[in-house]
């Protein structure tokens, strides 16, 4: 669904997955979970050789069964977890500074 090749971009985002999927010590095991209302979405953690870890990440929606995806509930749930993870890094970024960048740019979910 995304992918952000180079999370270290802003190592408050890399170090807020770092400490929310305990990373340091989990690099090679299993990837993250998300569930959103009942639905669940895996963070994939990307290495790259001479990079800090994780280098990049990617979210991927695990539909049940081989039904397809509601693709408006599914950008909504997109949306759910970017304000989570702005929610967690905190300062200077903020929920509200980013609703704000996605109605400039009317990316933000209607029901968000």
């Amino acid at each position: 669904m995304l992918t952000d090749p180079d999370v270290g971009h802003y190592p408050e985002f890399a170090a807020f997955l770092v400490a929310t999927f305990d990373l340091m010590d989990k690099q090679l095991e299993a990837p993250g979970l998300l569930d959103v209302d009942g639905r669940v979405y895996e963070l994939i953690f990307i290495g790259r050789s001479g990079r800090p870890f994780p280098a990049g990440v990617e979210i991927a929606a695990l539909a049940p069964g081989l039904e397809p995806l509601d693709t408006s509930q599914t950008d909504q749930d997109l949306w759910a977890i970017l304000e989570w993870l702005v929610a967690g890094v905190g300062k200077p970024w903020s929920v509200e500074d980013l609703r704000t960048t996605g109605r400039i740019y009317r990316v933000i979910p209607t029901d968000s």
